[in-house]
């Protein structure tokens, strides 16, 4: 949901956007991937950042479902079953990292290494999973993966 305001008075040339759905960004920087997220995404996942080698990654893949996907019980963050999932998620392999944002698609990265092995970042309203996902596949020096869900 954007909202766009024309400010009265001098000085405002042009109207002002805010948008109450900023969302976490997959970021390659030189040879990691950064989990970037917004601040309310920190607190309410109970985690920073994260970042990963980008040789750690064994597959990239779209998931456009990814509700479906979500592996064992929240650990740490929080959970409301079809509107936002932030957080770590504990299961028999592992851990995975989830940052989902209602019906939206996300982006599935497997790890080899590290605290996680899985990843699963929503895209923000109006973004492509699949060239997200083919992004960071391309960065990483692999193939994308068909989609997860």
């Amino acid at each position: 949901m954007k909202i766009s305001l024309m400010p009265n008075g001098p000085g405002f040339s042009r109207p002002l956007t805010l948008s109450s759905t900023p969302m976490a960004e997959l970021i390659v920087d030189d040879a990691d991937l950064v989990v970037h997220l917004t601040l309310g995404e920190k607190i309410w996942s109970f985690h920073g950042d994260i970042r990963v080698r980008l040789t750690a990654i064994v597959s990239v893949a779209p998931d456009p479902k990814p509700w479906l996907g979500l592996r064992g019980w929240r650990m740490a963050g929080i959970t409301f079953p079809g509107h936002v999932a932030l957080g770590t998620r504990r299961h028999g392999d592992g851990y995975d990292f989830c940052i989902l944002h209602r019906d939206r698609p996300a982006v599935r990265v497997d790890v080899t290494s590290g605290r996680f092995s899985r990843f699963i970042i929503s895209v923000p309203e109006g973004g492509d999973a699949e060239a997200e996902a083919a992004r960071i596949a391309a960065a990483a020096g692999i193939a994308p993966s068909a989609p997860a869900s």
